[in-house]
């Protein structure tokens, strides 16, 4: 660490990974709820909001896929 950083390579690594994955994970659970709930919707507006769901779940996966190919490569 040079006298220019506030903290080390290490420790910002990881504090954006847990933030990340954190995100990622909120994403991914709360949105596999409510898709769950809205599974057999009949109206556009509900189908509408599981698509989104699903759209969420996709992008918490991506991020917690994303941060575990990071620290596992």
């Amino acid at each position: 660490m040079t006298g220019e950083e506030l903290v080390s390579h290490t420790v910002f690594v990881w504090f954006i990974s847990i933030m990340t994955a954190g995100v990622a994970g909120y994403y991914f659970f709360a949105r596999s709820f409510q898709a769950v709930k809205l599974w057999n919707a009949d109206t556009p507006e509900l189908r509408d909001k599981r698509f989104g769901c699903l759209i969420g779940i996709a992008i918490g996966a991506i991020g917690a896929i994303g941060v575990l190919k990071y620290h596992l490569s």
